[in-house]
C-alpha cells in the first residue's frame, strides 16, 4: 500500500515567537522507525515532516494533490491535537476513501484513543503504545479489505469503531529485543533540514540516535502508559547506526536522545569501548541525557575519552521536599555530585528544571532558580509544570491545583511563559502570570550573568556557534515577544 507518515507542525504561540529562532528541528525518528518497518513489509512509504519543511496547510494540500496515497499515519503529540485534526480534514477532502491512523503519546494516554474516535469522525483508527508491529498488522487487514470486528479485534493495541461504539483491543506487549526493529530509515527524510536545540550541539550536522526504550523510574510527571521495562539496542547496533550517520550524512555530532543513556553501566561501558576501538571518537563527538544517580567519576572519564562532550540531567527542583513529592528518587547531594564530577571530567552539563510543581511556593520556585545557578551548569532549561494526560501528575491536577480550560490541548505547553494564553494548570494559590514571569526571569537571570556570558564567548569556535548564541540571547532578552524581560 502507498502510505504517507505525517509529522504535523508545532505551530503555536511559543514556537512562532521563540522556537523558530533557536528551537530544534529534530528528526522524527518514530516515523523513520515506522517507515523502515512498513517498507520491510512491502509497503511504499513517504514521510511528510510539516515542521521541518515549514509547511502551511495550503502547502500540505498542494503536496497531497500531487501524490497518491492509500493510508495516512499521523503522529499526535498533545500540543499537536488541533493540527492533526485539521490535517485529517484536508486529507479526507482530497482522499475520501483513505484511512487515517493516529498514534503517539496523546492517543496512547489512558482514555484518549476512545475519546478521539468518539469525537473526531475523520480519524479511522488509533494505535496505542509501541506502534511498529501494530501499524503493520493493521495495514494488512486494510489491504485485504477485512476491516471487520472479528479481524480488527485480533490486532493488539488499537482503537476502532464497531457500529456506534469505540472499542479498545488488548494492549500489545512491548518488544523485548529492540534489534528486531530495523534501523530508522533516514532516506525518507531530508536530513539537511534537521538540527538539535542550541545547547545540544557544538557543530553541525548533528543528528539523533535512540539506543533504548522504557524507563524503570516513577516520576509523577512522566507517562504511565508505556512499559516501564528498560530495553536497549545492542552495542553493535548502536555502532552500526553511528557509522551510517557519519558515512552517509556527514554527521559531526550525535545526540543520544534516550532519557537515561547510562541506565546500565556495563552496557554504557561497552558502547564507549567500542566507539574507541572503532576510532569513532576521532570522527565524531556526542552528548546524552541521564539521571544524576547514574554516573560515577570512572564512567564519566571513559565517556569523555569516547567523545562525550555534554550530559543533560533532569534536576527538576532545588527543594528536596518537592523532589520527593514528584517521586524523583534522587537527593540534592547526588545532584551536586553529578555536576561536580562532570566538571572534573571536562564534560559540559545542562540542568532541566521545573517551575510550578504541585504545592510549590514562590520561595521554592526562587530556590530552584538559585540552585541552577549554584550548580554552575553550562546550560539550564526552566519549563512550567504541565499535567499531561497519562501521567500521575494529571490525575493529581484537580486535587493539587487548578485546571484552566481543561482539554484545550494546544495550550499544554511547558514553554507557556512565552505565550499569550493563560497556563492550563497552576498549583493552588499560584497565578498564571506569576509563573510565566518566573520562567522568563529564570532564563534571564541564569544566562545573563557575567561568568556565563564570558564562558559562552570563550567557547565560540565558529560562526555558526556565534549565530546560535546571538539568536538565543536576543530571544531571551525580549522574553520571546519583543518586550524586555521584567
Amino acid at each position: 500500500m502507498r502510505v504517507l507518515l505525517v509529522m504535523p507542525s508545532m505551530d503555536n504561540g511559543y514556537w512562532q515567537k521563540l522556537g523558530k529562532k533557536v528551537g530544534p528541528k529534530s528528526e522524527p525518528l518514530s516515523l523513520a522507525y515506522m517507515g523502515a518497518m512498513l517498507k520491510r513489509h512491502g509497503h511504499e512509504v513517504k514521510i511528510l515532516d510539516c515542521e521541518a519543511l515549514d509547511y502551511s496547510f495550503n502547502d500540505v494540500e498542494n503536496y497531497l494533490n500531487q501524490n497518491e496515497f492509500d493510508v495516512f499515519g499521523i503522529a499526535m503529540l498533545t500540543i499537536m491535537y488541533s493540527q492533526t485534526i485539521t490535517l485529517s480534514n484536508i486529507i479526507k477532502k482530497i482522499y475520501p476513501q483513505a484511512k487515517i491512523i493516529v498514534g503517539g503519546p496523546h492517543p496512547s494516554a489512558h482514555g484518549n484513543a476512545k475519546e478521539i474516535l468518539e469525537k473526531e469522525n475523520v480519524i479511522d483508527y488509533a494505535v496505542i503504545g509501541e506502534a511498529e508491529k501494530t501499524f503493520a498488522e493493521l495495514l494488512d487487514v486494510i489491504e485485504e479489505e477485512k476491516e471487520t470486528y472479528e479481524e480488527l479485534s485480533k490486532i493488539e493495541g488499537i482503537a476502532f469503531r464497531n457500529k456506534n461504539n469505540v472499542l479498545i483491543t488488548k494492549p500489545r506487549a512491548t518488544v523485548k529485543e529492540l534489534d528486531e526493529f530495523p534501523i530508522p530509515d533516514r532516506s525518507l527524510l531530508d536530513m539537511k533540514l534537521y538540527r538539535p536545540s542550541v545547547s545540544y550541539y557544538r557543530k553541525l550536522p548533528a543528528y539523533i540516535i535512540l539506543t533504548s526504550r522504557g524507563c524503570g523510574y516513577r516520576c509523577t510527571f512522566c507517562s504511565k502508559v508505556f512499559d516501564k521495562e528498560f530495553r536497549f539496542h545492542s552495542p553493535d547496533r548502536v555502532i552500526e547506526e553511528m557509522k551510517i550517520l557519519i558515512e552517509d550524512y556527514g554527521a559531526k555530532e550525535i545526540v543520544f536522545r534516550d532519557d537515561t543513556f547510562t541506565m546500565r553501566f556495563d552496557w554504557t561501558k561497552e558502547v564507549c569501548e567500542k566507539i574507541i576501538e572503532e576510532g569513532l571518537n576521532n570522527k565524531i563527538k556526542w552528548s546524552c541525557m541521564t539521571r544524576v544517580s547514574l554516573v560515577t567519576p570512572e564512567l564519566l572519564k571513559l565517556m569523555k575519552e569516547a567523545g562525550c562532550w555534554g550530559i543533560h540531567f533532569g534536576v527538576e527542583s532545588g527543594s528536596q521536599r518537592l523532589l520527593d513529592m514528584i517521586k524523583k528518587d534522587v537527593t540534592i547531594k547526588q545532584i551536586k555530585n553529578a555536576f561536580k564530577w562532570c566538571r572534573e571530567a571536562g564534560i559540559e552539563t545542562r540542568a532541566f528544571m521545573m517551575l510550578g510543581l504541585p504545592t510549590e511556593t514562590r520561595d521554592e520556585s526562587l530556590k530552584t532558580i538559585q540552585f541552577a545557578k549554584e550548580l554552575d551548569a553550562d546550560w539550564a532549561q526552566f519549563t512550567i509544570t504541565t499535567p499531561y494526560p497519562g501521567t500521575e501528575l494529571y490525575d493529581q491536577a484537580m486535587e493539587l491545583g487548578e485546571l484552566h480550560g481543561p482539554k484545550d490541548w494546544d495550550n499544554y505547553q511547558t514553554w507557556s511563559g512565552f505565550s499569550d494564553h493563560e497556563l492550563v494548570w497552576t498549583p493552588k494559590g499560584r497565578k498564571s502570570d506569576e509563573l510565566k514571569e518566573l520562567q522568563r526571569r529564570a532564563l534571564f537571570e541564569f544566562y545573563f550573568r557575567p561568568k556565563v556570558i564570558l564562558r559562552k564567548i570563550t567557547n565560540i569556535s565558529n560562526i555558526a556557534l556565534l549565530k546560535k548564541y546571538v539568536l538565543g540571547a536576543m530571544a531571551l532578552a525580549s522574553g520571546g515577544n519583543g518586550r524586555p524581560v521584567e
